[in-house]
C-alpha cells in the first residue's frame, strides 16, 4: 500500500502541470504558433507518461472509442490536417506504449503476440515503401498515420483484448452511443431540409465527410450487434442488441451508400456459410459452381448490365432503383468514375509493380492514368480544380494497394485478411469461443466486402472499427489456454 501513495506523490507534481501545459498550448496556438508545438508535445509526453505509469490504457481507448464518431479535419500549421479531437489522443496511446516498452524490458514480447505476427509485414511495408515514393513527404505523413492506427487499434488494442477479455463489447457500447449521438443529429438537420433525398451527402458533417463512409461505418456496427445478440443469454441484452443492430441497419438505408447495402447482402451470404460450418472445400466447390454459372450465362449477364437503365443521382429514380444502379457501367456517371479509377490503378501499378508510387500518393499522380473512354463530369483532370461529388481515391482499398505499394504492399494486406479467414475457417472450427470470432468475422466481412468499392482505413474512425473488430478476433482466439485446440487444425 505505501509503495502505491508512494507512486501516486511521485508524480503528483505532473497532474498539476498538465492544466497549466494545457492552457499554455491553448494560448500559444491562439497568439503564438510558433511555441504551439513544443508546448503540445510536451503536454503529450506528459500525459502518455502518466497513462504508462498508473496503467490508464483502457480508460484512455475508452475515451477514443467514444470520441471517435465526433471527430473532424481541421487544420493546424498551415496545410497539416489532423483529426480532433482523437488524433492527439491517439498519438498519446502510441507514446505510453513506447513508454511501456521502455520501462519494461520483457513488455515488446508480450505485446506482439503470435498472431499479431501476421501483421508485421504490412507495418513494415510502410516504411520499405518510402524511399522509393515519387513524393516522400507525402509518403512519410500517410505512413505515419497508417502505422499509428495500426499500432494502437490493432497491436495495442489485441494486447488489451488478452488482459481484459470482455473489453471489445464494452467499447462498441461507447462507440455506438456516439454514433448514435451523430445519427440522431443528422436527422434533424435532415428534417430541417424536408427529407429532401438530394442532401444525404451532406447531413453527417461534419463528423463524417459524405455518406459513404457514413456507410460502411454504420453496416459494420450493425453487423456486429445483431451476431452479438446470439452471443447473450439474458434475454434483456439480447433485445437491446438487436434493436441497436436494427436501428443501425436503418442508419445504412439512410445512408445510401450502395456498397454499404450490398455488403449487408455479403454479410447475410457470410453468416449462412459460418452457421452450416462450412470447410474450405466447400467454399472453394462454390466458387468454381457460381464461376461456371456466370461463364455458361457470360452473355446474358453482360446484356443485362448494359440494359441497366436506374441511375442513381436521378432524382426520380426510387430506392430500389438506385440500389440496382450498381450494375449500370453505360450511363451512371458516378459508376463509370469508379472505373476509371480503378484503371488509373492498375496502369500505375503496373508502371510501378514492385514498388508502387509511395503510401499516400495516389490522389495526387492517378491524373495522367486515367483512360479516355472513362472520363466523364465528375473526372478529375486538375487537382485545384475538383468537380463536386467527386472526391476520394482509388476507390478500391485493394486497388490503392496495389498502386502507393505495389505487390508486395497488396499481399501484406492480404495476408492480414487471409489469417482472419483461415482463423475463422479453419483453425477456430472446435474453439470454445467460436461463437465470437465468428461475430468478429462476420462484422468484417462487410468491409471486406466493401474495400472493392471504397478505402477508408485512412479515416481513425473507421480504422478503430476494423482493425479493432480483427484485434478482437485474434485476442479472442489466443485467450485460450489450450494449445492443442488453438494451434491445431
Amino acid at each position: 500500500m505505501s509503495g502505491r501513495i508512494a507512486i501516486w506523490f511521485e508524480s503528483f507534481w505532473l497532474l498539476l502541470l498538465l492544466p497549466l501545459m494545457t492552457g499554455a498550448a491553448l494560448l500559444s496556438f491562439i497568439y503564438k504558433p510558433i511555441l504551439f508545438l513544443p508546448f503540445a508535445l510536451s503536454l503529450a509526453l506528459t500525459t502518455a507518461w502518466l497513462i504508462s505509469r498508473f496503467k490508464l490504457q483502457v480508460p484512455l481507448m475508452t475515451s477514443i472509442a467514444f470520441f471517435l464518431p465526433f471527430s473532424f479535419e481541421t487544420a493546424v500549421a498551415g496545410d497539416f490536417i489532423v483529426f480532433i479531437p482523437t488524433e492527439p489522443l491517439i498519438g498519446i496511446a502510441l507514446l505510453s506504449v513506447m513508454m511501456d516498452v521502455l520501462r519494461y524490458p520483457g513488455f515488446l514480447k508480450d505485446f506482439i503476440s503470435r498472431e499479431l505476427r501476421w501483421s508485421l509485414p504490412l507495418l513494415g511495408i510502410f516504411l520499405i515503401t518510402i524511399p522509393f515514393s515519387v513524393m516522400p513527404m507525402v509518403s512519410v505523413k500517410f505512413a505515419i498515420v497508417n502505422i499509428t492506427y495500426l499500432l494502437v487499434f490493432l497491436f495495442l488494442l489485441n494486447y488489451l483484448f488478452r488482459q481484459h477479455p470482455g473489453l471489445f463489447p464494452r467499447l462498441m457500447v461507447v462507440y455506438s452511443t456516439g454514433l448514435l449521438i451523430v445519427l440522431v443529429f443528422a436527422l434533424f438537420r435532415y428534417s430541417g431540409f424536408d427529407w429532401n433525398i438530394t442532401v444525404v451527402k451532406g447531413i453527417f458533417l461534419p463528423f463524417y465527410k459524405d455518406h459513404t463512409i457514413m456507410g460502411a461505418t454504420a453496416t459494420i456496427v450493425a453487423s456486429f450487434w445483431l451476431m452479438y445478440t446470439g452471443t447473450q443469454k439474458k434475454t434483456s441484452f439480447k433485445i437491446l442488441a438487436f434493436l441497436t443492430g436494427f436501428l443501425f441497419v436503418f442508419a445504412v438505408i439512410l445512408s445510401g451508400s450502395r456498397a454499404a447495402i450490398l455488403s449487408l447482402g455479403f454479410f447475410l451470404s457470410v453468416v449462412l456459410l459460418l452457421s452450416l460450418r462450412a470447410r474450405i472445400s466447400h467454399l472453394i466447390v462454390l466458387s468454381l459452381v457460381t464461376a461456371t454459372f456466370m461463364f455458361i450465362f457470360r452473355h446474358q449477364i453482360v446484356d443485362t448490365i448494359y440494359r441497366n437503365p436506374y441511375v442513381s443521382r436521378s432524382h426520380y429514380t426510387e430506392w430500389t432503383g438506385k440500389l440496382k444502379s450498381a450494375g449500370n457501367i453505360t450511363t451512371d456517371v458516378s459508376n463509370i468514375e469508379r472505373m476509371n479509377r480503378w484503371y488509373s490503378g492498375v496502369k500505375m501499378f503496373a508502371e510501378k509493380p514492385l514498388t508502387g508510387f509511395g503510401p499516400g500518393t495516389y490522389q495526387f499522380v492517378y491524373i495522367p492514368y486515367q483512360k479516355k473512354e472513362l472520363m466523364n463530369r465528375l473526372t478529375v483532370k486538375n487537382h485545384w480544380n475538383i468537380p463536386e461529388n467527386s472526391g476520394g481515391t482509388a476507390h478500391s482499398e485493394y486497388i490503392l494497394a496495389l498502386s502507393e505499394m505495389g505487390i508486395f504492399g497488396f499481399l501484406a494486406l492480404i495476408l492480414v485478411l487471409f489469417r482472419l479467414f483461415w482463423i475463422t475457417f479453419v483453425k477456430a472450427r472446435f474453439h470454445p469461443h467460436r461463437g465470437l470470432i465468428v461475430v468478429a468475422f462476420a462484422a468484417l466481412s462487410t468491409y471486406l466486402f466493401h474495400a472493392l468499392f471504397n478505402n477508408f482505413l485512412n479515416s481513425d474512425k473507421f480504422a478503430f472499427l476494423f482493425w479493432g473488430m480483427a484485434a478482437w478476433l485474434m485476442a479472442t482466439y489466443e485467450n485460450n489456454k489450450d494449445e492443442r485446440v488453438l494451434y491445431s487444425g
